[in-house]
């Protein structure tokens, strides 16, 4: 097979839809959003914890509707897949643990579901860029990705000192 053959093989073979690479990315926003109000509604939260619970919020509503807006521009199906409906179930566990906590344990608990959620966002955000052939897609994913490492880091700071 001619490299330029063997190169578009390839590139289909990793390509992942871009209806998918946006329901996904929808999920984690929405998941970043729940986590951030259950945080909100916790009245002993440290006020820096609590300002990175509503930074999150907003962060993510708007990436939220740029990204369905985006959907809609490019008019992708941006539907629920078993992965995605996996990914909602998981995060319904975790809030629904994570309400369990009592307020000293829940503040950690929130620290380390951003860390973790945003760590797993991240290497999902990453794998969508290498299959996104859309350049359009690829700068929102990118944009996307900041907001993620933005808040993971932060989340550390925090948990960390």
């Amino acid at each position: 097979m001619p490299p330029d053959q063997a190169t578009t093989a390839a590139a289909s073979e990793t390509a992942i839809a871009p209806g998918e690479t946006l329901a996904q990315l929808i999920a984690l926003d929405q998941q970043a959003i729940a986590m951030a109000e259950q945080a909100r509604q916790h009245e002993q939260l440290d006020p820096a914890v609590a300002e990175l619970a509503e930074q999150i919020s907003m962060h993510h509503r708007r990436n939220l509707t740029q990204t369905r807006a985006l959907g809609d521009a490019e008019a992708l199906d941006v539907t629920d897949t078993p992965a995605v409906r996996n990914q909602r179930s998981e995060e319904e566990k975790r809030l629904k643990a994570m309400a369990e906590l009592d307020a000293d344990a829940y503040q950690r608990g929130y620290l380390d579901a951003v860390i973790q959620t945003h760590e797993q966002a991240l290497a999902l955000i990453d794998k969508h860029l290498q299959g996104s052939d859309r350049d359009v897609i690829r700068a929102h994913l990118e944009r996307s990705r900041g907001n993620y490492e933005d808040h993971m880091k932060a989340a550390m700071a925090l948990r960390d000192n």
